[in-house]
This record gives C-alpha cells, structure tokens and sequence, in this order.
C-alpha cells in the first residue's frame, strides 16, 4: 500500500560513511528507493565521484559488490569530457528499507558530494518488516 513519497538530499564527505535515520521504531513500515543521484558540490570540476547506498554501516570502499545484499543503490557522476557530463544510477526497486541507510561517497579528497534521494513510504506487516531486516543484514555470499 503507498504511503507517501519522501525527498533527502544532502552533502557527504568523499571517503566517509554517513548514516541517515528512517528507523521510526515500528516494523511495519518501510521505504523503497525510487532514485538515487550524486554529483560534485563543483560541478565545473572534471572530476568523477561515485556513491552507493548502504542498508548496514561498514567501512568506506570504492567499489561496487552487487552480489553483497547490503548494497542497494549506486550512482556515478563523471565529469571527464567538457561537452557533457556522463551519469549513472541503478536502484534495486525491491529491497525494502525498514531501518536506517548509509550512504558511502568516493571522490578527492576533502570533496564533499551532493546526493538526492527519492523514497516511496509504505506500509507492510510485521512480518515482511522482520523478513526485509534479514534480507538487508550482512550474510556469507
């Protein structure tokens, strides 16, 4: 059932984990990402910047896991060329966020990156609550 959409945009540290709190202490409530975008606070800079989203804190890493269920979107932003910037974004539209997100920015050092998040609230039963918890946990893959 669709609750509601909800918009956080922000900046992070390049090299850094920032947590963000959806958590509202029930377990029948979730989010699902609907778009996920970063891009450089100087967008005139050629630099390229990357972001993923996580559903567990961890250390920062520059790489993109796909297989790891912890990782549930990703975005690059690269800016190598003068004619047009290059993009890229991939959302997994089915993992269901009950507890809080972590996003993960590469880009220099010192930098810090902008990032948009879209989210659609709904409302799910405690029981899918418990089962998207266990899914977005860190397993042995």
């Amino acid at each position: 059932m669709k609750e509601g959409l909800l918009t956080l945009r922000g900046k992070v540290l390049a090299g850094e984990v920032e947590e963000i709190q959806l958590f509202d202490g029930r377990f029948d409530t979730a989010y699902r990402i609907k778009s996920f975008t970063c891009v450089p606070q100087d967008i005139t800079t050629a630099e390229n910047v990357t972001m993923k989203v996580l559903t567990e804190e961890s250390a920062h890493s520059t790489g993109w896991f796909w297989a790891k269920n912890t990782e549930i979107a990703w975005a690059l932003w690269d800016r190598a060329t003068s004619v047009s910037p290059g993009k890229y974004n991939r959302v997994d539209y089915n993992a269901l966020i009950v507890e809080n997100l972590f996003l993960d920015a590469s880009g220099d050092s010192g930098e810090f990156l902008n990032y948009m998040l879209e989210l659609e609230k709904v409302k799910i039963t405690e029981w899918q609550g418990a089962l998207a918890m266990v899914r977005n946990s860190s397993q042995d893959i």
